[in-house]
């Protein structure tokens, strides 16, 4: 399971196969484990037996990395970013269902993609350089979102309120 961008709470679950009921053997995960911070790892079931050799690292057993993971897990535990993501998540898509121009909402937690008509190509600049918020695109005109798990409910706001203008 590839759980690279999706896990540690993206979604709103600490992984998004968990909605899925799906059991996986094996996980990879990176992005989200030291919040910017470079690593990555890989889960593996304990019927996949281990055997010498069967794992092979460069940078493996770094500190500082290990460190920047439990830091990451901390903060999510304390400041409750899992139910964050889900609860801003949910009102981020509820918000969108009702921008006449949004087409294709989907997404899941703070996982969510959106498409808007060709004409509109340049709200993502518009966005960025006009309001300063930040979005990812896929081309030709899907709009991607992965904010920050500590996202606030004000920074909705200030996005669905810049995306409404750019969409007239």
């Amino acid at each position: 399971m590839d759980e690279i961008q999706s896990g540690y709470g993206r979604t709103g679950k600490f992984f998004a196969h968990q909605y899925s009921g799906v059991k996986p053997h094996l996980i990879t995960m990176a992005k989200g484990m030291g919040n910017g911070f470079p690593v990555g790892g890989v889960l593996i079931h304990s019927d996949i037996k281990p055997w010498s050799g069967m794992l092979g690292t460069t940078f493996g057993g770094n500190y500082l990395a290990g460190v920047a993971c439990l830091a990451v897990l901390e903060i999510m535990e304390k400041e409750n970013l899992l139910a964050n993501a889900a609860q801003l998540g949910a009102y981020i898509m509820a918000e969108l269902i009702g921008v006449e121009k949004v087409q294709k909402l989907r997404g899941r937690g703070l996982m969510i993609g959106f498409d808007l008509p060709e004409q509109n190509k340049d709200v993502r600049n518009n966005l960025l350089f006009k309001h300063h918020i930040f979005v990812g695109e896929a081309k030709p005109n899907t709009i991607r979102l992965l904010p920050s798990l500590a996202l606030t409910k004000k920074e909705v706001d200030i996005f669905i309120s810049a995306l409404k203008e750019e969409l007239p």
